[in-house]
């Protein structure tokens, strides 16, 4: 009896040992499969030049049917528009679009922008890096009233870096220091419809394998455009899966169809070598899921949105070395 049962135990770790080695083994041949089949992206050039430089391009967000506006990083007087055809080519140029309204240094080294409605409006709200750059602090949220046609009139929000520093205890420490001594480095803004709040993602300071967010919820239609309009920041953290990478968020984006934020990673610091790379994440759960995409070396995708063109959904990345691309947009 005892010698049965002995046997039968045996078999039956046997078999549980196999099940987790097959069970493994498919798991390292889907990510294999997944780092070999993936879509590669390789940016288009913008046909024009800002100033005789190409477009630092970053965050991006839609307007209209295939028309969308980006911040330049080193342009801060301006947003940019431009528009797509239905085969996702360049139509009729950038057009500049002054900022009325704000003074030189009200929105230091911009980096995100993010989209919110509000009864019947459409404001675009840009975010500076809250970088310190050479000595220099950068600071800056700046909210713009987008119409399709004539001036962009243009608040700016004083003291919000401030206010962020004091209300979000994590963030005073890194607001000291530049952004490669892991200082703080402000890189991604999208609305969040679910919780009316701003979402900041964090290129710097960051952690191998976690990203890091900060949420501000944000009365956007305010009458006057001023600290009393933010509520109480929480710090929200997310990992990446199967990675010890430390890698920084370079733009987020909210899906309006899937509900979901696309996420774009890519090296915390400047002397760093980390991929760039697109994620979802659903806004609760701790971990993002990875997207099967692969950026050619030579593009850095700073700015990403969705939009829909002949019936499918499509991914637009702006890129800061002055160029686009658009791809078929497909869950994770």
């Amino acid at each position: 009896m005892f010698g049965v049962g002995g046997h039968s135990s045996a078999i039956l770790d046997d078999v549980a040992a196999w099940t987790s080695k097959i069970a493994a083994a498919f798991h390292s041949f889907q990510r294999a499969a997944s780092r070999t089949f993936r879509r590669k992206v390789k940016s288009t050039p913008f046909q024009e030049k800002n100033g005789g430089v190409p477009f630092n391009a970053s965050g991006v967000v839609q307007v209209g049917p295939r028309r969308f506006v980006f911040v330049d990083n080193h342009d801060s007087s301006a947003l940019f528009e431009f528009v797509l055809d239905a085969d996702g080519a360049e139509v009729d140029g950038i057009r500049q679009r002054p900022l009325v309204g704000i003074e030189e240094g009200h929105l230091g080294d911009p980096e995100g922008l993010t989209r919110v409605d509000v009864d019947g409006e459409t404001f675009l709200i840009a975010a500076s890096s809250l970088c310190i750059t050479g000595g220099k602090v950068n600071d800056g949220l700046v909210r713009v009233r987008y119409t399709p046609e004539g001036d962009l009139h243009a608040e700016a929000m004083n003291g919000f870096r401030t206010w962020l520093l004091t209300h979000e205890p994590s963030l005073a420490g890194p607001g000291a220091r530049e952004p490669d001594a892991g200082g703080l480095n402000i890189e991604g803004l999208a609305w969040d419809p679910r919780a009316n709040a701003l979402l900041f993602g964090q290129r710097g300071p960051a952690e191998p394998g976690r990203i890091s967010m900060i949420q501000v919820p944000v009365d956007a239609g305010a009458a006057t455009w001023t600290t009393a309009a933010l509520s109480t920041p929480s710090a929200l953290l997310a990992r990446t899966p199967q990675s010890t990478a430390t890698q920084g968020i370079r733009d987020i984006s909210y899906d309006e169809q899937t509900r979901d934020f696309l996420i774009l990673l890519g090296r915390s610091l400047s002397r760093g070598d980390e991929p760039f790379q697109l994620c979802a994440w659903n806004g609760s759960s701790d971990e993002v899921e990875l997207i099967d995409i692969k950026f050619h070396r030579s593009m850095k995708p700073e700015g990403v949105t969705t939009f829909s063109s002949g019936g499918k959904r499509k991914i637009l990345f702006v890129d800061d070395t002055g160029g686009y691309a658009v791809v078929k947009a497909r869950h994770p």
